[in-house]
């Protein structure tokens, strides 16, 4: 099993960062298996840019917070020489438990931008709540798709329990505090921030864009198949967020391969007729369908673990990625993928939280149907 350095940064002004040793089949298992150790469960990665530096370390930027995470394999020589800690220097914090505290309905975890003017605007470090679900105003829920206004005396549909996705496991002993990490940090960690003026010229047409995804998702009610709806969801992604290709992957609800539902693109049909099955958790596709998280991946190339057997079948070249997963009430749909940002360049913040938001709207609209 592969040994990966994880530099995971203080959660909080005034916190710890730390810099762990773990083992683990891939960077995405190794990052997850240190947020569990240190007690965080996962939970502030949600909707993260993965960049892979040249060096082949990886930076992934955790979109709402801002967080960047540094992973690097270690080679047999590092790894024998990183400087440990004791072990049990590593405790996760305790749980508390709030006294009458309320369970909040998974359904009221989605936010939508309502129009500009209510409520903040989304900005670099708000946008991805979009899949994570502040508060909702009370006068929103009657606009909102697939909600009902409080009070209202339809009961809710009955939805069947489904097993949800298998999830990738790590042995999450195999974890050592480093003292610090085996190189030197000497290139700049995350993305170059852009400037004021680029923020706020940004801010306004993400509000406006944001405001017009919300409109038109409200049709999803009125599609009749799923076929119907996964098609108007794909086209929308690709209307908001500039791609050359796209696909809708399904998640079996007993072992969670991925089969492709929705295709458009250059090698669409072909993707559709080549009845392509993705095992579960491989790849970026069966990462996000698995753990519920969003990535974006500049270069794909640049990382092994990249699943290349669908682009290699088709025959299409597959240089960055876009995957947000369609996940609801604990169970996993699938996910809903971008192909190749047109243009080049790398994902943006805000087209991860528009790509995520259109993808739990899918799995609701599934969930409502099953």
């Amino acid at each position: 099993m592969a040994k990966f350095e994880v530099h995971i940064p203080a959660a909080q002004a005034g916190g710890f960062a730390m810099t762990l040793k773990v083992s683990a089949d891939n960077w995405m298992s190794a990052l997850k298996a240190g947020m569990t150790k240190l007690g965080e469960q996962g939970s502030s990665v949600q909707n993260v840019m993965v960049d892979i530096q040249e060096d082949n370390s990886i930076h992934v930027t955790e979109s709402r917070s801002g967080r960047v995470f540094r992973i690097r394999e270690l080679t047999e020589e590092e790894a024998a020489q990183a400087p440990v800690k004791k072990t049990s220097q590593i405790r996760p914090p305790e749980q508390k438990t709030q006294p009458n505290a309320q369970a909040v309905s998974p359904r009221t975890e989605v936010v939508a931008k309502l129009a500009p003017g209510k409520g903040p605007g989304p900005g670099a470090a708000d946008v991805t709540q979009i899949a994570r679900g502040p508060a909702i105003a009370p006068e929103a829920l009657k606009t909102m798709p697939n909600r009902q206004a409080p009070g209202n005396a339809t009961p809710a549909p009955v939805r069947r329990k489904a097993k949800s996705s298998p999830r990738i496991e790590v042995d999450r002993l195999a974890i050592e505090e480093l003292e610090h990490p085996t190189r030197p940090v000497t290139a700049p960690i995350g993305r170059q921030k852009s400037s004021p003026n680029v923020q706020r010229d940004m801010k306004v047409q993400v509000e406006d864009m944001l405001a017009d995804v919300f409109e038109k998702v409200q049709e999803l009610t009125r599609k009749t198949s799923a076929e119907e709806a996964l098609y108007f969801i794909l086209d929308l992604a690709l209307e908001k967020v500039p791609a050359d290709a796209g696909s809708v992957l399904r998640a079996d609800a007993a072992s969670g391969d991925l089969a492709f539902l929705a295709a458009r693109g250059p090698k669409a049909k072909q993707l559709l007729a080549s009845k392509i099955t993705i095992p579960a958790g491989t790849g970026f596709a069966g990462f996000c369908s698995a753990e519920g998280v969003s990535v974006a991946v500049n270069d794909v190339d640049k990382d092994p673990r990249y699943y290349a057997a669908v682009s290699e079948k088709v025959d299409y070249e597959t240089k960055s990625l876009l995957c947000a997963p369609m996940m609801t009430h604990g169970r996993s749909f699938g996910c809903l993928q971008l192909i190749n940002r047109k243009g080049g360049g790398m994902f943006l913040e805000h087209e991860v939280g528009v790509l995520s938001y259109l993808a739990h709207q899918a799995a609701l609209y599934m969930n409502d149907r099953t």
